[in-house]
């Protein structure tokens, strides 16, 4: 017999380590090599295939991560979609232009009625400048803004013969002054039944003319309280408006009497007549007595 030569096949390397299979296929697994050159490498492929296969783990489902889901949706969906925001857009245009629109009318309407106004305000204008404009020279007024300062307070009627109290200013008819200051002596005399005005007239005279000696005497207490021991009561008279005590006459307003009778005559109006003071034949005239000698002093000549 030819000797046998005991070959030994070197394990190739395999790129994943194999787990090692259980004993019992260790022993079926395991084939003598004889050296016999009838056999050539039939066993070594039947040992290739007859080789444990290791055992493959069952794999789980893969499920991919929630965020990196995308959803695919047909082509049909995507072009609607411009569409609808075509439509959305356009609608939205016209509301806007329809709103602009009106805005546009409710502005030319504000325009149209401020025009009117304005053209209103200077017809106005020209109309009042062509009535204040003087006409050659003359100064245009209206009587009834200038009725307030020339009619008297009291009775309402044109102050003919204006007087103004020296202590307030203030200005009134003759006969309404008269009359005020005639009430206010009535009351008095009704509350002084048993005053005589010509009471301790020489006294008084006698003591003016010691004063008039010896002006610093007025300055000295006694003296000052002489006179109001001597001195009567008299009436405490005021003015109609302000109730200002008045203690001397009033005084006529010339100026005042002169614009009152200028703009009167303007209006068409004629002031009242005076009557004449009655005069005898051959006697001097009398001189008539003042308005205010009833109700004040006699004033000093």
């Amino acid at each position: 017999m030819p000797a046998t030569r005991s070959a030994s096949i070197p394990p190739r390397s395999h790129p994943f380590p194999n787990p090692s299979p259980p004993n019992n296929q260790r022993d079926a697994g395991a084939i003598s090599l004889s050296s016999s050159e009838d056999s050539p490498r039939a066993p070594l492929k039947a040992m290739r295939q007859n080789k444990a296969q290791p055992r493959s783990r069952p794999k789980k489902p893969f499920v991919p991560p929630t965020d990196d889901i995308i959803e695919i949706s047909s082509d049909d969906e995507a072009d609607a979609s411009p569409v609808t925001s075509q439509h959305s857009v356009v609608a939205d245009f016209r509301r806007q232009i329809n709103k602009l629109r009106e805005e546009s009318v409710k502005h030319k309407r504000d325009f149209e009625r401020a025009s009117r106004e304005l053209k209103e305000s200077k017809e106005e204008i020209k109309h009042l400048q062509a009535l204040c404009k003087p006409d050659n020279g003359k100064i245009l007024l209206d009587v009834e803004q200038l009725s307030d300062h020339l009619d008297c307070e009291i009775c309402t009627c044109r102050m003919w013969t204006p007087y103004i109290l020296p202590d307030c200013g203030h200005s009134f008819c003759q006969s309404c002054l008269q009359d005020w200051f005639a009430s206010i002596q009535a009351q008095f005399l009704a509350t002084h039944p048993h005053n005589d005005p010509n009471q301790n007239t020489a006294h008084i005279l006698q003591l003016t003319q010691v004063i008039a000696l010896n002006p610093q005497l007025v300055h000295q207490r006694h003296v000052t309280d002489m006179i109001a021991q001597i001195m009567p009561p008299r009436p405490n008279y005021t003015c109609p408006t302000c109730r200002e005590p008045v203690r001397s006459r009033p005084t006529e307003a010339f100026s005042m009497k002169a614009i009152v009778r200028t703009i009167a005559t303007a209006a068409g109006e004629s002031s009242p007549k005076k009557s004449a003071p009655g005069t005898r034949k051959g006697k001097a005239s009398v001189p008539a007595p003042g308005p205010w000698d009833g109700f004040f002093p006699p004033k000093k000549t």
